[in-house]
């Protein structure tokens, strides 16, 4: 299987990248110079690289639920950034948050300053549209401390970020606001709500299990940085 270059990621990082998706037992080939090489797979078959290091696994899993109307939820508090004003700032640091297992902040290779600048993309392109629908939030002294972002595929809702502010965290601020999503996508005819996770991201897969949500996807992720 050869590598596919990843324009849009190899301009954002100033890095040539490439991905190949493998097949169970399929064998990859770096036919072109890559800085980095990710690697996608079914399951947690062995790869080698001539050329290149391994740096850094990740499982990535996606939860499903089957969506039905849930009533006598709290709304309370639930804001929607399409009418209020925003403090990008807040929401920068909740999509940070949001973050903390991603590969792109545990792989040594891109480290703190490319994980920020990526999640920095990920809320402006939030909050203008371009990546969500909507950014349903909670907020406490006029700074949001709980938030949610949603995209839509066809009949499924999908979340894109999701996260509580740690000093507020364990007050039923997450569940609150994934409930909230829940009925806004039912209420539109969207069938189902997938939430993507890492499965080293022990507390999260908990949380959504304990919500309801069903493992539907799983695939793991690996990357080569040239030597």
């Amino acid at each position: 299987m050869e590598v596919k270059e990843l324009v849009w990621d190899s301009a954002f990082f100033n890095k040539k990248i490439g991905e190949i998706n493998l097949l169970k037992n399929e064998k990859a080939v770096a036919d072109k110079i890559f800085d980095l090489i990710i690697v996608k797979q079914p399951s947690d078959d062995d790869v080698k690289l001539a050329g290149y290091e391994w740096s850094y696994t990740e499982t990535k899993i996606v939860f499903e639920k089957t969506l039905k109307r849930l009533n006598d939820i709290d709304e309370s508090g639930i804001q929607d950034t399409d009418h209020c004003a925003k403090n990008i700032d807040f929401f920068k640091e909740l999509a940070y948050e949001s973050g903390q297992n991603s590969r792109f902040l545990l792989d040594p290779n891109f480290g703190e300053a490319l994980f920020k600048k990526l999640y920095d993309e990920w809320i402006i392109n939030s909050l203008n549209k371009k990546f969500a629908i909507k950014i349903f939030f909670v907020e406490k002294e006029n700074q949001a401390i709980g938030f949610i972002t949603l995209q839509k595929d066809g009949q499924v809702g999908k979340i894109g970020l999701i996260a509580t502010h740690p000093k507020f965290q364990g007050q039923g601020i997450g569940k609150k606001l994934l409930k909230f999503a829940e009925n806004y996508c039912f209420d539109r005819s969207l069938t189902k709500l997938e939430i993507p996770t890492q499965k080293q991201n022990v507390q999260a897969c908990k949380f959504y299990e304990k919500q309801g949500y069903v493992l539907n996807k799983e695939l793991i992720i690996k990357h080569f940085w040239r030597k």
